[in-house]
């Protein structure tokens, strides 16, 4: 084992050369991948017939966003604290929202159905705009792809952006009340917060909607517990392979899967992110969002009868690729660029990051570019 192999997450966090652009613009296509079985009423992938009932590659990819996700933005409240966490994070999760509904209301959804325009639009499709609330993702575009397997499902992926805005909120809770200065105060509340998610559901303030918010809140939390312990949490090769064998492990034998996925899963993201060579995408903008906005709908839209899974993907990744880009560049990254004229970032003594890396945390898009299996 070489000297600095095993470095702490505290040290390469501090070096700025990560790859998770990389990795969570792969964690999107995995989604669309994905869903592109079930899409054109093909099933489930091969992949994820092995790894059934524990996880699916949808559930994995959206655990890894969120996974990330909590590591990213408790380090982005810690270096920057309440005010312009708040800011960073609206102007993160809501430009491109709103944007894409604009997009899904005035071009898929004419191009969805199969109706008159004038029955459309006397439908009212301007309710979906409801969604960018980002509260709640709970309606469809009326009379879109009503002949597809899956029809009427406008955006299936997008459940979990309200899950994202309210682990947002949380950390902005926990912050304000000052839970976050102190490693032994937040280990306590983000273990007992951590503990509650393995409970019988009967409702959660917050996150009391849904039972499926547990899951991504979980290894959100994981996250977190992962950067608060950053100088004890130490990053290698080896360790990662015993991790991934110990949850193959844990998932033949049915042994604790549950409790051990969410920090064996994290660790490896981790080490991928931290110890695998750079690949700087950076330069090109972090287009990830944009993949998870867009996909779906895409998918639904270049879907025909008889078409596989994999024609699908090919149909539809150059568009959503090209939909990702422009939300980039015209959308998010200008959106990004107002939080300088909007607020000006106080460096908080517990964020214990030098400036570059202080702004690379503050750059990172949603955990929830992915999706999950449809109802």
């Amino acid at each position: 084992m070489t000297p600095g192999s095993m470095r702490t997450l505290a040290e390469h966090h501090g070096d700025k050369t990560n790859n998770f652009t990389l990795l969570r613009l792969v964690l999107a296509l995995v989604v669309l991948v994905g869903h592109a079985f079930p899409i054109t009423g093909n099933g489930t992938d091969p992949l994820s017939e092995a790894m059934l009932p524990y996880a699916w590659i949808g559930s994995v990819a959206v655990a890894g966003f969120f996974a990330v996700s909590g590591l990213l933005v408790t380090s982005s409240f810690q270096s920057r604290g309440v005010l312009f966490f708040a800011v960073s994070r609206g102007l993160r999760l809501y430009p491109a929202v709103i944007a894409y509904s604009f997009v899904a209301i005035l071009v898929i959804g004419p191009l969805a159905v199969d109706v008159p325009l004038k029955q459309y639009f006397d439908a009212n499709p301007w309710d979906n705009f409801r969604n960018s609330l980002l509260w709640a993702w709970d309606r469809n575009l009326p009379y879109a792809f009503s002949t597809n397997p899956l029809p009427g499902s406008t955006n299936g992926s997008a459940w979990t952006l309200p899950v994202e805005l309210r682990c947002y909120l949380m950390v902005l809770m926990l912050g304000f009340f000052g839970v976050l200065e102190k490693r032994g105060r937040a280990n306590v509340a983000l273990l007992a917060l951590l503990y509650f998610t393995y409970q019988p559901f009967d409702g959660w303030a917050l996150f009391g909607e849904s039972e499926r918010f547990l899951e991504p809140l979980r290894f959100f939390l994981v996250g977190a517990l992962f950067w608060v312990n950053r100088q004890w949490v130490r990053l290698g090769w080896i360790m990662a392979a015993l991790a991934m064998a110990a949850l193959l492990l844990s998932a033949k034998f049915d042994f604790r899967f549950l409790e051990l996925y969410p920090v064996l899963l994290t660790y490896v993201l981790l080490v991928l992110a931290f110890k695998t060579p750079v690949i700087g995408l950076d330069r090109f903008g972090d287009i990830s969002y944009g993949v998870y906005l867009y996909a779906w709908p895409i998918q639904q839209l270049v879907w025909e009868p008889g078409q596989s899974a994999l024609a699908n993907i090919a149909l539809s990744l150059p568009v959503v690729l090209v939909l990702a880009y422009l939300s980039w560049r015209m959308v998010e990254k200008p959106a990004m660029s107002l939080r300088r004229y909007l607020v000006r970032p106080g460096i908080r003594a517990g964020g214990n990051l030098p400036p570059r890396a202080e702004s690379a945390t503050l750059d990172v898009g949603p955990a929830s570019a992915a999706g999950t299996r449809p109802d």
